[in-house]
């Protein structure tokens, strides 16, 4: 006879082997949804579905930011420095400046950096870029039978070799304090570091003055000044001065005032004559002067010649006719109708035979024709006191309502010069608020 269990004992049991009996299953699926990634929609198509597409890993850098890898090709300058690079370009403290001190100007500079890659892995300079008045010459690295050779932009420096960048700094046309920096982009952390060229120019030429300005002049008139041009440190040198295009009027010497044997000089002197002859209006012209001594070091010129020092000296001067007039023109600017506004002409004879007298006015339109707004101008005339001229006032006693907008007309003004008979003046400006 089998022993029998209480009612209570038996729906244990049952109920015990119902859960070991599912109990696989839960198990499966539980370890399924943690192992099986969550499948992306597929999109349907009339032959199919089409698998989805897994993009690409993001990389990020520190913080989770994306760093983005710079397409091939492009300005090495942009590159982000990666801070995580162990690539280190080091030099001796305090080389990374070169000061030649005082030298003269013109003088070709040069001066080598000795710096080292010094990281725990490859160092790749990108560019070497110089600023303004500065050239680099030739970048070269130590190669692996300790022998320097040029390198190549981009390629990997091992930890431990030499790195020497030549460098020039051109003084032409510098005086005082000159520099100039040598930027290198690279893999080290900081990206960019510089290098740094300094000197103090003195001037090759002294000279006094440099600009010769004779104000005003008469086309009639004949003026002349000079300047004195010496080398700063004494050098014997012979100067020519450039005329072959000075202007009509103009006449340039340039003598020697310390001359050799052989007409080398220290200094020189250049005289200026402006005039008779010159063109009415402002004469301002550079005279080159051009030495026979060649700059040391300095690149030779596309014709194959060494360059020489040179200067200039510069020739100012506003020439009038022997009759002359200011302002050129009148402009009234922005006015109102019925508004009274004046302005005055000074007229100047530069010719002591002819005496200024009562000038004759007249306002009229653009090349002689009518004006309907003639009548709203006056002229008066008033003789200068102690000089031969003449001002003429222009007075406007108001546009009429109907005019708003812009106007232009002519102040004709007869000088009977036998030179300069009539001078012709623009009259402009703007009405505003006329119905």
């Amino acid at each position: 006879m089998r022993p029998t269990l209480p009612s209570r004992s038996g729906a244990a049991i049952l109920i015990g082997g119902l859960c070991f009996a599912f109990l696989p299953s839960f198990a499966t699926q539980a370890q399924g949804a943690s192992t099986v990634p969550a499948q992306t929609p597929v999109v349907s198509s009339a032959k199919g579905q089409t698998p989805p597409v897994k993009a690409p890993p993001v990389k990020q850098g520190p913080g989770g930011d994306v760093t983005k890898k710079p397409a091939p090709g492009g300005d090495p300058t942009q590159d982000p420095p990666d801070p995580n690079s162990k690539a280190r370009i080091t030099w001796e403290f305090g080389t990374d400046t070169h000061n030649f001190g005082k030298v003269m100007q013109g003088d070709v500079l040069n001066n080598t950096f000795s710096m080292k890659s010094s990281g725990e892995e490859d160092l790749v300079i990108k560019q070497a870029k110089p600023t303004c008045g500065c050239t680099v010459a030739q970048v070269a690295c130590e190669q692996a039978d300790g022998t320097m050779g040029p390198y190549t932009f981009g390629n990997p420096i091992p930890p431990g070799r030499k790195i020497e960048i030549l460098a020039t700094l051109h003084t032409q046309n510098k005086r005082g304090h000159a520099s100039s920096r040598i930027n290198m982009f690279t893999n080290d952390p900081r990206g960019q570091v510089s290098m740094g060229l300094e000197a103090e120019v003195d001037p090759f030429f002294q000279v006094n003055p440099s600009v010769i300005n004779f104000n005003q002049v008469s086309s009639k008139d004949q003026v002349q000044d000079k300047a004195t041009i010496s080398t700063t440190r004494g050098e014997r040198i012979k100067l020519t001065a450039v005329t072959d295009s000075v202007p009509p009027g103009v006449k340039i010497q340039l003598n020697p005032l310390d001359a050799d044997a052989e007409g080398r000089a220290t200094r020189y002197e250049l005289v200026a004559i402006v005039g008779p002859g010159c063109s009415e209006g402002q004469l301002a012209y550079a005279v080159p002067i051009h030495s026979d001594l060649p700059i040391p070091g300095a690149d030779k010129m596309p014709n194959g010649q060494a360059p020489c020092y040179d200067t200039n000296v510069t020739i100012m001067a506003r020439v009038t006719g022997l009759i002359s007039y200011t302002p050129q023109f009148i402009s009234l600017g922005l006015i109102k109708p019925g508004q009274v506004k004046a302005t005055s002409i000074r007229v100047t004879s530069h010719d002591p035979a002819f005496k200024l007298g009562e000038l004759e006015c007249e306002v009229r339109g653009r090349d002689g024709t009518p004006w309907e707004y003639s009548k709203s101008f006056q002229t008066f005339c008033r003789p200068v006191a102690n000089e031969n001229a003449v001002d003429i006032e222009v007075r406007l006693n108001g546009m009429p309502e109907t005019l708003n907008g812009s106007f232009a007309g002519e102040l004709l003004i007869k000088v009977k010069h036998p030179d300069k008979p009539e001078l012709k003046l623009p009259i402009t400006g703007v009405c505003r608020g006329g119905g």
